[in-house]
């Protein structure tokens, strides 16, 4: 009991000192407190107490910089009567960003970052597919404990008695925040820091967190380079640019009869499809030096790349990161002149129409249409493609009669089917952008598989090799995949050329000295074609792929595919050579997406299209009522269909692709009009059938 007590008055006493020591050494303190907040952010992002004592010692400058940007924070401390409440929950914010960060980088390999904040919407519909139930139990838990207890803290933290001199504090403030630009834009001049970071997750280690986040929030889009100017874009467009041609390869014959396309354009009936096959995630296990495999996973896509052109592609992003993989070989731009870790996808696309390889075969006669076996609304996927020339864009709410992964991702065969579905639903040519997810994490490190085609060992523990193998059974299927679509491509007999690549590796905590070529960004590729291309082993960036394709057949459109064929042209490029591409590179993408737009004398060729979602069409043919029961037939309906009557949802069952049923039809006397609506999982209607009147008496 005494001990009890003298405990007690030794609490009551230290927090007395330590609330007359805050009072007396406010800075101080809150210098004191951002140091120890620093701290724990970066034992969090390097998950190793021991990794943050060496990034303090070896880099005292940035540990220091860092320390001044939550330190900014506190600032605002000066607007507020509840200090000692604020200055709570900015301590608290900071340990939720360094929590949310640890816990993704055990997801993947990207750090936390702005654009993150973004995905917001994309990340809720997948939480499902990586957490359990009871994760999510855990954190609304967790979230309403912590907004109990900071209500609490709300009411019982004293304030600060009078009138806070706000226009002094808020002075202090902008004053600390130009402050912090000016040293951060210092920093970068001298080298110091970087504002550009070409791998995301070496960013985080090199200059911290508070930083590389902060960063990530600001700079968004890119900054206008210091030798943009009309005359430089004219200069590169004279110089660097290869003549718009559109010519065809020397083995298809010249006596091939040619065609008026629908575009009025003349083509041959040797204008050969493209097909673009981007794979979720596909790598070459037998490539991972840490394991064995007992059986090769990929034995179709290794045969085409021993048989066709192929190679390493480098792509922008590691263990996540679709959306930027396939934004830089659509559009032919390099990412690393945006926003640290930034999706284009959800910003500047938002709202602005860019040059794609698309438009450029478009303007050529070409169909350019777009497929997914996910959620059409994912990266806003169902407006965005209109920005990049798409027509038609069908996505896994107008699919059926699909199999799923035990995680729930739609499987790959599929989309062989879907393929088929839009090459016949035009008579030209077709350039078909396809994006696959059976590959897609997460990878569960419990025995979920009952049998795996592919058994491994190699690794530690019984948690990786389940993860492991999991993987390598999703990319057994999906070689199983490639090698059906290959033969189907085969038997259709038309000019073909398909296009097959990983988008990224996969997120199994691979490192560096665990693959053969060291290099986690890199991935394989493959252009399968039935044209007879000369066979060529080349390694590639993601953003120069299209070009060098199109280039294959003699098709040369479009401003960032002429320039990349321009440089391709040429082998065993110099360091400065390479340098002047890359900056001539950056003046190109700016102008083209928030410059002047002088590549195309002030103003671009290209519109917005209006794009239709699915290739078939969904339709009602008739309707039975029975009380408040709807039988509809119909056309194309899929497991997505959802009536709505006189404008209102109502609940639908999915039998078959010709018929819909629901129970609780609300009609009312008179005219009825009833619809069927592709609706996704987030609730966003993406196209609507014809309406259906139907009379009450």
């Amino acid at each position: 009991m005494f001990r009890q007590t003298d405990r007690s008055e030794r609490g009551k006493i230290f927090t007395g000192k330590l609330a007359e020591f805050i009072k007396l050494h406010p800075v101080l303190s809150c210098f004191l407190v951002s140091v120890i907040l620093n701290m724990a952010v970066e034992i969090l992002s390097r998950h190793s107490l021991w990794e943050m004592l060496v990034y303090m010692v070896t880099r005292p400058h940035m540990f220091l910089f860092n320390t001044c940007i939550i330190f900014w924070c506190f600032s605002l401390l000066l607007l507020v009567r509840r200090k000692l409440f604020l200055g709570t929950l900015i301590s608290v914010l900071w340990l939720i960003l360094g929590v949310v960060n640890c816990v993704l980088l055990g997801l993947r390999v990207t750090p936390f970052n702005g654009s993150d904040l973004r995905l917001t919407k994309d990340a809720v519909v997948i939480a499902g597919k990586y957490l359990a139930w009871w994760h999510v139990v855990l954190i609304i838990a967790g979230a309403a404990l912590l907004t109990a207890g900071m209500v609490y803290l709300f009411r019982r933290l004293p304030k600060r008695p009078g009138k806070p001199a706000r226009l002094r504090g808020a002075a202090f403030a902008a004053f600390s925040f130009l402050a912090l630009l000016g040293l951060s834009s210092l920093g970068m001049k001298m080298g110091v820091l970087a504002s550009q970071f070409g791998n995301l997750a070496q960013a985080y280690e090199d200059y911290g967190f508070p930083y590389c986040f902060a960063n990530s929030l600001i700079n968004t889009g890119i900054s206008k380079p210091d030798d943009y100017s009309s005359e430089t874009v004219e200069e590169i467009k004279e110089e660097d640019i290869v003549p718009e041609d559109h010519g065809w390869s020397p083995l298809i014959s010249e006596d091939s009869p040619v065609i008026v396309n629908e575009q009025g354009v003349e083509v041959t009936e040797q204008t050969p499809n493209i097909i673009f096959l981007q794979l979720e995630s596909f790598s070459d296990p037998l490539k991972y030096l840490h394991i064995e495999c007992s059986e090769d996973p990929i034995p179709n896509f290794r045969r085409l790349m021993e048989t066709y052109s192929s190679g390493y592609l480098s792509v922008p992003s590691v263990g996540a990161g679709t959306a930027n993989t396939e934004f830089e070989v659509i559009t032919g731009m390099n990412l690393d002149f945006f926003g640290p870790g930034e999706y284009p996808y959800k910003t500047v696309l938002q709202e602005e129409v860019c040059e794609s390889i698309g438009f450029d075969l478009k303007e050529i006669g070409y169909h350019a249409q777009a497929i997914h076996n996910n959620s059409g609304t994912f990266y806003d996927r169902y407006t965005v493609f209109s920005r990049l020339g798409f027509d038609t864009f069908t996505s896994i709410e107008y699919m059926s009669d699909y199999d799923t992964t035990y995680m729930g991702w739609a499987k790959d065969s599929i989309l062989k089917d879907q393929i088929r579905k839009v090459l016949n639903s035009t008579s030209g040519a077709d350039m078909v952008y396809t994006i696959s997810v059976q590959g897609h994490g997460s990878y569960p490190e419990e025995k979920v598989l009952e049998h795996t085609e592919v058994q491994v060992t190699g690794l530690e523990t019984e948690g990786a090799t389940n993860a492991m193998e999991y993987y390598i059974q999703q990319l057994y299927e999906m070689d199983q995949f490639v090698g059906d679509l290959v033969a189907y491509l085969e038997e259709r007999e038309e000019p073909m050329i398909l296009v097959m690549y990983g988008d990224h590796l996969p997120s199994l905590g691979l490192e560096e000295e665990d693959l053969e070529n060291g290099n986690l960004f890199q991935t394989e590729y493959v252009i399968w074609d039935n044209l007879g291309l000369d066979r060529e082993e080349k390694d590639l960036e993601a953003y120069q792929l299209g070009a060098y394709v199109l280039s294959q057949v003699g098709i040369q459109k479009g401003t960032m595919i002429r320039y990349h064929q321009a440089w391709l042209k040429e082998e065993d490029h110099t360091q400065e050579e390479q340098e002047k591409y890359l900056n001539k590179m950056e003046i190109l993408e700016y102008d083209l997406l928030y410059g002047d737009q002088d590549i195309y004398e002030g103003e671009t060729p290209y519109e917005e299209t209006n794009l239709h979602m699915g290739v078939q069409p969904i339709s009602i043919d008739r309707i039975m009522q029975q009380e408040k029961e709807l039988y509809v037939t119909g056309w194309n309906f899929t497991p997505s269909s959802v009536l709505y009557i006189n404008g209102k949802a109502v609940e639908t069952d999915y039998v078959s692709s010709n018929l819909l049923y629901t129970s609780n039809a609300k009609l009312k006397e008179g005219e009825n009009q009833i619809t069927v609506a592709q609706v996704s999982e987030d609730n966003i209607v993406l196209s609507e059938s014809e309406p259906y009147i139907l009379e009450i008496e």
